[in-house]
């Protein structure tokens, strides 16, 4: 990844700093201060699922819920959940899935007026519940899996029509809770768990950052990190 890595911007961002070890952490606060930003999130998960049963949310084709099809629920022409959410004081909305075949455009744009910025993620469908094909086929090595579905988020949304980042995206998260999903139970058994969830992690930011390069991804670069 260092190569690929080296012409992404230096900032340092303090947001990273639950994802650090003590370390590091130390190094960061040795740093001139004018390398390192500081940003105050006042986010909402955001996961409206409109159903009021186990049974009928399993019966849901996917959980995207920034698509165009969500509209009702997020849109100022429907519940305006996104204008609620800025009411509240919010000042940044975390989504979770993500189908890659679906348009973000809209809910980025609608974002922006809002004055919120996104944290998207990549969905949990490629690392291990596609079958076949997940992660899970492939040792967890999950660049063949990840980084079509970043090249369609790219074209379909994440970038405006000059190759850059959409303004409101601010953050992509490339797996939430990897420690519970890849593999299951990583960090409750012996030392070859961490090792697969490190390679999970790595490969599919390696995709990702490759998928950039396909894209032609031009300005201001966002960031990426995962949630445990």
């Amino acid at each position: 990844c260092v190569g690929k890595t080296a012409s992404r911007s230096p900032t340092i961002q303090l947001t990273m700093i639950l994802f650090i070890d003590p370390a590091l952490l130390l190094a960061l606060a040795l740093l001139p201060v004018h390398s390192v930003s500081a940003e105050l999130i006042k986010g909402i998960s955001y996961g409206p699922v409109p159903l009021r049963s186990m049974e009928g949310a399993s019966s849901l084709p996917s959980d995207d819920w920034f698509c165009n099809e969500a509209v009702p629920m997020w849109g100022r022409s429907g519940r305006g959940d996104l204008r609620v959410m800025k009411q509240l004081g919010a000042n940044m909305v975390r989504l979770y899935g993500n189908n890659p075949e679906h348009d973000h455009t809209n809910f980025l744009d609608e974002a922006l007026e809002e004055g919120l910025s996104v944290s998207a993620g990549m969905s949990d469908w490629p690392y291990y519940q596609k079958v076949p094909g997940s992660c899970l086929d492939t040792d967890l090595n999950c660049f063949t899996q990840i980084q079509p579905m970043y090249v369609q988020n790219l074209r379909k949304g994440f970038l405006r029509p000059d190759g850059s980042y959409h303004p409101a995206l601010k953050y992509m998260n490339i797996l939430n809770e990897p420690d519970l999903k890849v593999p299951s139970g990583a960090v409750t058994g012996g030392p070859e768990g961490p090792v697969k969830m490190a390679r999970a992690l790595i490969s599919a930011f390696d995709a990702m950052l490759d998928a950039e390069i396909e894209a032609g991804v031009t300005g201001p670069l966002i960031n990426f990190t995962a949630t445990f």
